[in-house]
C-alpha cells in the first residue's frame, strides 16, 4: 500500500534510476512529452544525471561516427564454432 501511495506522490517525478533507465529512449527522442519534460525537469536539478546523459550522447555520436568495418568471413564460423561448443559443455 505504501508503494502506491508512494507512485501517487510521486507520479511526475523521476528518480536518477529511472533517468538511467530511460536515457537512450530520451536522447532518441522516443519517450511521450509528459516522461520527457519529467526528465528534463530532473535533468536541470541533478548534475550526476546530466553529466550521465551528455556522457552517452557523445558516446552514441562517436560511435556513430566511426566507419563500418566487415568482420571476416571465418568470424562467424568461428563464433558459431564456439557456441556449439559451449552448448555442449553446459548440457552435460
Amino acid at each position: 500500500m505504501l508503494g502506491l501511495f508512494k507512485n501517487l506522490v510521486r507520479r511526475h517525478e523521476i528518480d536518477c534510476e529511472g533517468v538511467r533507465e530511460l536515457s537512450s529512449d530520451y536522447l532518441e527522442q522516443d519517450l511521450p512529452t509528459a516522461k520527457r519534460s519529467t526528465i528534463q525537469s530532473h535533468l536541470s536539478k541533478c548534475g550526476p544525471c546530466q553529466a550521465f546523459v551528455d556522457t552517452l550522447a557523445s558516446t552514441i555520436s562517436i560511435l556513430a561516427n566511426l566507419p563500418r568495418v566487415s568482420p571476416p568471413a571465418s568470424f562467424k564460423r568461428s563464433i558459431l564454432a564456439r557456441a556449439k561448443q559451449d552448448k555442449g559443455q553446459n548440457s552435460s
